[in-house]
């Protein structure tokens, strides 16, 4: 890839510079293996994304961060950062310079924050079309026509609040069904035990209100009805297959009370436990 660049600055007039979010410099770099910015502190945010290639960033102190293509770098104002390219696939950028009060909340909107400076396969077609707009306009020489790179810099932050919104939308549905198929193995592994929703929380990690909200949701059960579906589904197999006391029947599935046992035994299967051994009783019928 042959080195190259094409970049604008913008000195908005001093109005402007009193607006929500003003466009100072964007550009786009082929860049060679030598490429090397930083380290450095700026006093404008500035978007980098990696269109091609590979690199690394370094903010601060901290150990430098591997990237590659559709990756995104946000370097926030005073903040000491430092990136080059990988000398063996030398990146391309693009990047956009902007201020203004509005800047933080923009940022906040896709998710990065002062902790989280990069998001990973962040470049759509629409969104390197978008960051090609944004340089051309503020290569016009009019005050008024480079207004146009301000605009498309919202058009851009809409384009990634939709990337992000998405994907934390896919990555909690993920997480729902992961930690609801977590909860129902360990109920299922684990229904003889005297088991209580706290118990449940801490060994599969999930806070128990998070964890009873999703449940509900998913499985339209709380988690102790499901914990007693399946207890009630344990001692069918018991009373039919077996002749051992009732109450030895309700310590095997986890209930300690046989009081209490049967009253589930019958809310759930519509029958109480001595009825339903001597319809199903397989081997032990007198």
């Amino acid at each position: 890839m042959t080195p190259s660049v094409t970049q604008y600055f913008h000195a908005p007039p001093e109005k402007y510079q009193h607006s929500d979010m003003y466009v100072t410099w964007a550009g786009h770099r082929r860049c060679d293996a030598r490429h090397n910015v930083g380290p450095r502190i700026m006093d404008s945010y500035k978007l980098v994304f990696v269109i091609s290639g590979k690199g690394f960033v370094e903010f601060g102190n901290e150990p430098a961060i591997p990237l590659g293509q559709g990756d995104l770098i946000m370097i926030f104002p005073k903040q000491r950062h430092h990136y080059y390219a990988n000398p063996e696939d030398p990146w391309e950028l693009m990047w956009v310079c902007m201020n203004g009060e509005y800047c933080t909340d923009l940022l906040m909107d896709i998710g990065i924050t002062g902790e989280q400076h990069v998001l990973h396969n962040m470049v759509t077609p629409a969104i390197q079309r978008t960051l090609l707009t944004i340089i051309n306009s503020l290569g016009y020489t009019d005050d008024p026509l480079r207004l146009v790179a301000t605009g498309h810099v919202y058009i851009l932050f809409s384009y990634l609040m939709q990337l992000t919104t998405k994907r934390k939308k896919s990555s909690d549905q993920f997480r729902q069904s992961t930690a609801v198929y977590e909860a129902t193995r360990f109920i299922e592994e684990n229904y003889h035990l005297d088991l209580d929703v706290n118990t449940l929380c801490r060994h599969v990690n999930y806070s128990r209100s998070y964890l009873s909200r999703i449940f509900k949701s998913e499985t339209g059960m709380t988690i102790p009805e499901y914990a007693n579906k399946i207890r009630v589904q344990h001692a069918k197999s018991l009373l039919s297959d077996t002749n051992i006391p009732m109450r030895e029947v309700a310590t095997s599935v986890g209930i300690s009370d046989p009081f209490y046992f049967s009253k589930i035994f019958k809310a759930i299967s519509g029958q109480s436990p001595s009825s339903y051994r001597n319809e199903h009783s397989r081997t032990y019928k007198s």
